[in-house]
């Protein structure tokens, strides 16, 4: 394979020694499509071992394993922490994670907590919102890279609460956890594993989507006493900081002994789509453009009534990317009327099963083996949605009262489990980072608006365009508009108006 001058540069990099003593964290700036996960294949084959790949997602390292030469193992996170646990404490985990699910109720919180029971110290009205906000005071500890939970970690909250006191309450819920007393969540063993600050076996460690990364493990890898470790990714797809995610490219490139290196031809597209990319990034400051290999089609596609049928043609299936789930079951219901079969990127049987145990709850139903055990009566599930707006009884709650439910549960059971079954592909931008297809449409509702929405402007999370230019109060939402047109490898159809018009302009 002819190898381009930038992967030439890098491998001599490798070759050269440099990742020696001086340099301890090299840092590799790939855009989409821009042959991240051969050229890591690659550095690996010229590192000494013992070496470690890890990624968030299992599929990438399922699909890089067999990549790797012997000496380097392929991991996700989740799964380096369960293997640096002690032996016995980890197989307690897995049990826990096997039996739960990895989820714990509020009301199992109030039951079995210490010092968390309604009579003991507020209202038994306030019981569920206290567990609830001490849950995501314990949640955003974990990922964090603090060593110790603090007022700092707590969420938005009512001011007649005290924050020592709900900090204490979180405290409560980790010493349960550590006790196994209540369901282990995969946040709190991780972060577990990384209060241990053990130094790991592996000199090299190479770091998949490193623009997303988890604090803890950032604070973990960067403080290694030996070895390198070599952060891949892209920085403009970090699309995560929502969920608390760092770049560690950008955090890291401050530091001292450090290198740095690019990657920006795509192979996944040709020219017009690499064209669109660079000037989404130009908006952000970018002067590198990014480069495009063979051909793309881009086409401006009125998607009035989302029926994937005519995107068809001449491809044997084709993605759908979306910015809510919303609009994706509205697509789902499409393919259902016209014949398509269809798969829902992340919507698998654990939905299926949430869905029909609140039906059976709802009529009165208690299931004791079933995903919502800890729920003895449907006024429990209502009561934790009220207390945690966020959290995950209030989203069930919200699509258990959507008008359309019994579609939407029709759509849930019509789609192929199997994606390499369905003719469309419906996936979130959010869930396409990675992924690429011959054939993608973008829905209308990744859209920039033609002026601030009344919604914008109350959130301050304004994307507009004014004139020829591109206007955002969030870098994420440039992320998420870049992520999702550079999916495409033969035709794109952009169902964008504002945005298509304000690239076609300069192109």
């Amino acid at each position: 394979m002819q190898l381009t001058y930038e992967q030439s540069r890098i491998l001599d990099f490798v070759r050269s020694g440099g990742s020696g003593v001086t340099v301890r964290h090299v840092l590799l700036h790939a855009y989409a499509g821009a042959g991240k996960s051969f050229i890591l294949s690659e550095i690996a084959r010229l590192l000494p071992g013992p070496g470690l790949y890890l990624a968030f997602n299992q599929a990438i390292v399922q699909d890089i394993r067999q990549k790797l030469p012997s000496h380097f193992k392929a991991m996700t996170t989740h799964q380096l922490a369960l293997e640096g646990l002690p032996r016995d404490i980890s197989k307690r985990v897995r049990a826990s994670l096997d039996q739960d699910r990895g989820r714990v109720a509020l009301p199992l919180i109030l039951d079995k907590v210490e010092g968390l029971h309604p009579a003991k110290g507020f209202p038994q009205k306030d019981g569920l919102a206290i567990a609830g906000i001490a849950m995501r005071t314990l949640s955003n500890f974990c990922g964090s890279g603090d060593p110790q939970m603090g007022p700092q970690h707590l969420p938005a909250m009512p001011n007649r609460w005290k924050k020592e006191d709900l900090v204490q309450h979180a405290n409560h819920i980790w010493d349960a956890m550590l006790n196994f007393r209540i369901p282990i969540t995969h946040d709190f063993y991780f972060k577990a594993w990384t209060l241990m600050d053990q130094p790991l076996p592996y000199f090299h460690r190479l770091v998949d989507e490193a623009q997303d990364t988890n604090p803890a493990l950032l604070g973990s890898l960067f403080h290694q006493p030996q070895g390198v470790t070599w952060w891949a990714g892209d920085p403009y797809q970090s699309i995560y900081s929502w969920r608390g995610a760092m770049d560690a490219l950008s955090h890291i490139g401050k530091q001292d002994q450090t290198h740095s290196d690019y990657l920006t031809r795509s192979f996944r597209f040709g020219d017009a789509p690499a064209d669109l990319a660079s000037r989404l990034l130009s908006v952000l400051g970018e002067t590198r453009p990014v480069q495009g290999t063979g051909q793309t089609e881009i086409t401006y596609a009125s998607l009035e009534s989302r029926n994937p049928r005519p995107f068809l043609q001449g491809f044997s299936t084709m993605a759908w990317v979306s910015f809510s789930n919303v609009t994706l079951l509205d697509v789902a219901l499409q393919c259902i009327e016209h014949g398509l079969s269809f798969h829902i990127v992340g919507q698998g049987r654990d939905e299926k099963s949430l869905i029909y145990a609140a039906m059976k709850l709802k009529s009165g139903k208690f299931d004791p083996k079933g995903p919502l055990s800890a729920y003895r009566q449907w006024s429990e599930l209502e009561e934790e949605a009220a207390s945690v707006p966020d959290g995950d009884a209030a989203k069930l709650l919200k699509l258990y009262r959507h008008p359309g439910f019994g579609s939407i549960l029709d759509a849930l059971n019509r789609g192929e489990s199997r994606e390499s079954d369905a003719q469309v592909i419906l996936t979130t931008a959010h869930r396409s980072k990675g992924r690429e297809w011959d054939c993608v449409v973008i829905d209308s509702d990744l859209d920039a608006s033609a002026e601030p929405t009344p919604a914008q402007i109350r959130k301050k999370r304004r994307f507009f365009v004014e004139g020829d230019d591109l206007r955002f109060d969030n870098r994420e939402d440039i992320h998420l508009r870049y992520v999702a047109f550079t999916r495409g490898r033969k035709h794109l159809h952009v169902g964008c108006p504002n945005l298509y018009q304000w690239w076609a302009k300069a192109f």
